[in-house]
C-alpha cells in the first residue's frame, strides 16, 4: 500500500525536511504545505531546490506526493478574497509543478457551488500543471461547501478535477467512510477518488466538529479498519494528518491493523 503523512517543510533544508521525515519512518507518501497555511505571503521556489528535491524523493522510492493548499482559499468567495484565494492556489499548483507532486488538494470554501467551480477553473487556468486539483469533503457548517457527496458531485461532475476523502470529516457530518464511499460510488464518482486522508476523530459522530485523532484514540473505531477491508480504496495513497508527536505511534497502529485486515504493509 501507499501510506505516509503531512510532514513539515520548516528548518533549515526546507522542503527536504519532510522526505528527512519521511525516510525516517520508512513511508512512502508524502504530504506537504507549499507555504505557511495561514498566510497570503508567497515564496519563490527555487530551481535547484527543486530538482534537488525531486532526486531525493526518487532515491526515496516516494510513490505519492500531494501538496495541501493553504487554509485561507475560499474559492466561493467575491472580490479579492476570490482573487487572493485563486492566485494562493494557483501558486500551490505551480510549486506541484515544480517539485514532481501528483495533486493538490483544497476544501472548497464557503459560498454558491457554481462560484467555486469557476474558482478551480480559473486556478488551473492561472497556472497549468501536470498535478490534478482535489477537493476534499469538509465538515460543513455555515455556508461552507463540500461536506455531502452530493454537493461534491456539483463541483467536479463534468471536469477535470478530483476527489479527497477525509475520514474525520465525513464522521463528523454523520457517514462512516464506507457509507460515505458507497455515495460516491452511487453518484458515479468513484473514479474521482485519488486521494484518502486517514484520521481518527475526537468528537462523535455527526458532532459537525473538525477535530483530528490519533488512530484507535478517538470515536471512530471500526469504521476506520471497515474501511482498510475496502477493495475499492486499496490503491490509493492514505494520508494520515493526525497529532505529529505520535506519528510513529500511529504508524505503529495503522500498519497493525493493515495485517489485521489481510493486507500488506
Amino acid at each position: 500500500m501507499i501510506y505516509g503523512f503531512h510532514f513539515s517543510i520548516g528548518g533549515k533544508e526546507s522542503y527536504l525536511t519532510a522526505l528527512r521525515e519521511a525516510e525516517t519512518l520508512g513511508v512512502n507518501a508524502v504530504q506537504i504545505f507549499a507555504k505557511s497555511p495561514r498566510a497570503w505571503r508567497k515564496k519563490a521556489l527555487p530551481q535547484a531546490l527543486a530538482e534537488r528535491f525531486r532526486a531525493a524523493r526518487e532515491l526515496l522510492g516516494i510513490q505519492s506526493l500531494v501538496i495541501h493548499a493553504s487554509y485561507l482559499v475560499n474559492l466561493g468567495a467575491e472580490g479579492e478574497l476570490f482573487e487572493k484565494s485563486v492566485h494562493s492556489l494557483a501558486d500551490d499548483l505551480e510549486k506541484a509543478r515544480l517539485l514532481g507532486a501528483e495533486a493538490v488538494v483544497v476544501h472548497p470554501g464557503s459560498g454558491e457551488l457554481a462560484r467555486i467551480r469557476e474558482g478551480l477553473f480559473a486556478t488551473t487556468k492561472l497556472a497549468p500543471s501536470p498535478a490534478r486539483l482535489l477537493v476534499e469533503n469538509t465538515v460543513g457548517g455555515g455556508k461552507k461547501r463540500g461536506a455531502t457527496p452530493e454537493e461534491l458531485a456539483e463541483l467536479v461532475r463534468d471536469t477535470p478535477f478530483g476527489l479527497a476523502l477525509d475520514t474525520s470529516h465525513a464522521w463528523a457530518m454523520g457517514y462512516r467512510p464506507v457509507a460515505f464511499l458507497d455515495e460516491l460510488e452511487r453518484l458515479g464518482l468513484l473514479p474521482r477518488l485519488a486521494l484518502v486522508h486517514f484520521n481518527d476523530a475526537r468528537h462523535e459522530r455527526g458532532s459537525r466538529r473538525d477535530v483530528h485523532a490519533s488512530l484507535g484514540e478517538g470515536t471512530m473505531g471500526e469504521a476506520l479498519t471497515e474501511l482498510l477491508k475496502d477493495a475499492r480504496v486499496r490503491t490509493l495513497p492514505f494520508i494520515m494528518e493526525t497529532p505529529k508527536a505520535d506519528d510513529a505511534k500511529n504508524l505503529a497502529t495503522f500498519k497493525a491493523w493493515l495485517v489485521a485486515c489481510g493486507c500488506r504493509p
